[in-house]
């Protein structure tokens, strides 16, 4: 792969879409430059504090096996019952919790994972102020593997970790930079080694693969338009 291939992907993408301002907080939605849904685009201060934070570890579960619609539901529901924190869903029972997080799949396994990282968080916190979770003990907490780490210390921590997902693999293999047999670890070292280690750029580029898989990388690809026709090895003429 030509050195810096990824980059120029990423530049395509951005000069296509612009800034997508994940990841999004329900919480300050229509408020300091975020629009009605919480997106903040180009605006990288967030989050703000640990309960932004926290808003985060708690989407990063949810929306797990779903989509993010789904899951924004659930962190409605939660909104409105007062629990969209780490300590209420830590002293929320997990019968009830999983009732307030129906929508978004899986409920009575979320509502576990949900308060096991929440307790983990909290005592985290207690052991010491302002620290951010080592990664392998993310790994570590039922429930939580690559992507749902690296996007918590991503996006929640601000630490670089670039997030891949299944949009991620399928966008590789139709470009040609990866084979069917590439693991998650593999993706995330080409990211690591060819693109600039920021936490901006990688908020945004992973952002953008998702963006580019919806509109135009989907399953059934719709190729014309596509910012990265040229580069495609899917192209249709």
């Amino acid at each position: 792969m030509e050195k810096n291939k990824l980059t120029d992907i990423y530049r395509i993408l951005y000069a296509a879409y612009g800034p997508q301002g994940w990841w999004p907080l329900k919480s300050t939605a229509g408020k300091d430059g975020s629009d009605e849904r919480g997106y903040h685009r180009g605006i990288y201060r967030y989050p703000a504090n640990d309960v932004e934070a926290g808003e985060i570890i708690i989407g990063s579960i949810l929306t797990q096996n779903t989509s993010w619609k789904n899951a924004e539901y659930a962190i409605d529901n939660l909104i409105a019952l007062n629990c969209l924190t780490l300590r209420a869903i830590a002293d929320c029972p997990v019968p009830v919790l999983a009732e307030m997080i129906r929508s978004s799949g899986y409920y009575n396994q979320k509502a576990i994972k949900l308060k096991r990282t929440a307790e983990y968080m909290l005592e985290l916190k207690r052991r010491q102020d302002c620290v951010v979770p080592k990664r392998e003990e993310l790994l570590g907490l039922w429930g939580i593997g690559y992507e749902t780490a690296d996007t918590i210390l991503l996006y929640a921590y601000r630490r670089p970790w670039f997030v891949v997902d299944a949009y991620t693999k399928r966008i590789l293999l139709r470009l040609g930079l990866i084979s069917e047999a590439a693991a998650y670890t593999d993706i995330q070292e080409l990211f690591h080694s060819q693109v600039e280690m920021n936490v901006d750029v990688y908020n945004e580029y992973h952002a953008l693969i998702v963006r580019h898989a919806k509109h135009h990388c989907m399953k059934k690809p719709r190729c014309g338009a596509c910012p990265l026709h040229g580069l495609c090895d899917m192209k249709k003429e």
